[in-house]
Parts: C-alpha cells; sequence; structure tokens
C-alpha cells in the first residue's frame, strides 16, 4: 500500500486547514486510499508525527510518498522534507520506505489549467480597504515579557508545537505575550524559546519545562542532537 502525505509550508500567520482537509479529501477519492496532511514548520502535525502514525499502521511492503504543496516549486520546502523524514528514519531506526514526490507545478498540463483559470471568470475585488488601516494596527502591546518560540523545521520536529501550546497555556492570566516565530539558528538545540525584553535563550524547552520557564527557571544546558 502506497501512503500519500501532502505537505504544506504555512505562512507565520497561519494556513487554511479548511482547504488543506478538503483538497486531502479529493485526493483521497482520487486515490481509493487516505491521503494525510502534515506540516513542515509553524504548525501541526509535522512530517515526523505523520510517520510514526503510518509507521504503525504500515506493512511490510508499504512505502510512503511525501508530496511538497508548493506552487511554483519551492525548494526549501522539498529539500527539508527530505531532511525531516531522514531524521525521522535514522531517530526511528525504520525500514519503512519515504519516497519524495514532485511538486505540483511539475504535472503535465498545470501551465495550461492555470491558464484557463485566468481566462475564466473573475471576481471584482470590492471589499473595503478599512481593514487593512484599522486603528486595532496601531496598538502595541508592551507586555512584561514576550516569549518568541521557534517554529522552523527542525525545532517543529523535535516538539516545538507542544512546547508552544504548553506555553499559552502556561501563559493565561500573565502579562506574557508568546508568539511562534521562523527558524532563530541554532537547531540542533531546539526547540528554542528567547525570552524578552532580558534576552535570555531557552534550549531544549519541551512542553514539560513550559511552566517552569515561566516561573523564571534558568535555560536548560543546551545538548547537540544528531
Amino acid at each position: 500500500m502506497r501512503h500519500v502525505v501532502l505537505v504544506a509550508r504555512p505562512t507565520p500567520s497561519g494556513v487554511d486547514e479548511r482547504s488543506l482537509a478538503a483538497l486531502a479529501a479529493a485526493v483521497t477519492e482520487a486515490l481509493g486510499a487516505p491521503a494525510r496532511i502534515a506540516h513542515l514548520d509553524q504548525a501541526d502535525p509535522s512530517v515526523a508525527a505523520v510517520l510514526d502514525e503510518i509507521a504503525g499502521l504500515a506493512g511490510p511492503q508499504d512505502d510512503v510518498v511525501l508530496v511538497p504543496l508548493a506552487l511554483p516549486a519551492d525548494p526549501y520546502l522539498r529539500n527539508w522534507i527530505a531532511r525531516a523524514a531522514a531524521h525521522w528514519r535514522e531517530s526511528r531506526a525504520s525500514e519503512l520506505l519515504v519516497r519524495l514526490g514532485p511538486p505540483p507545478v511539475t504535472a503535465p498540463g498545470m501551465a495550461e489549467v492555470i491558464a484557463e483559470l485566468a481566462r475564466g471568470e473573475a471576481t471584482p475585488v470590492a471589499v473595503s480597504p478599512a481593514a487593512f488601516r484599522s486603528p486595532a494596527w496601531s496598538v502595541r502591546e508592551d507586555p512584561a515579557r514576550h516569549l518568541l518560540v521557534c517554529r522552523g523545521p527542525r525545532c517543529t520536529v523535535y516538539g516545538a508545537g507542544a512546547t508552544h501550546r504548553a506555553l499559552a497555556a502556561a501563559a493565561r492570566g500573565q502579562d506574557v505575550l508568546v508568539t511562534p516565530v521562523g527558524c532563530l539558528g541554532p537547531c540542533n538545540l531546539g526547540p528554542l524559546v528567547i525570552d524578552n525584553p532580558a534576552g535570555e535563550w531557552h534550549e531544549s524547552v519541551d512542553a514539560d519545562r513550559a511552566g517552569a520557564l515561566l516561573e523564571g527557571a534558568p535555560p536548560a544546558v543546551g545538548r547537540r542532537r544528531a
């Protein structure tokens, strides 16, 4: 059996989960087999989490195809999907065969599909520009502490999603703002959290450490990951 995973790369502001779910449902219907969704970074489930799920179900002849959802092709997405999958196989000592599919833009006829959409009926822009200039976007939050949680590809594989959720839950009712951000750099020490305004870096912050971090516990000693 072939397991198909559609891998998205959300923007920092998120991704339309309903559209992704609808796409997965359509692919499932076309394939006659389940198509799953994974996220390279910024959101869950991660590539590693979905591969864990499949590995628990797969038979000895099964394989997995990871399809990078990007139009046009995004080399960053494709490269980091491959690296995340390679890390998963090594860290799990799994024999599951994982393949990397081509980007949608390489599908035959894709240019004509886009051209047909461009030739078709389009919706006039009729929304008010007021929301673009809303006064709400001129109000700056000045919390006592601002925690930046790395949600880059490697920190996401290392569990930054659970870290972010735990920190957000622990921060409720406190003068603390928790913000997910892109890659912060020393990925092998992730999940990473920067605690501002002190500017302290907290390394290897898993969900269990979230409460202690908010209580002012010292940063964990960094440990290099393979």
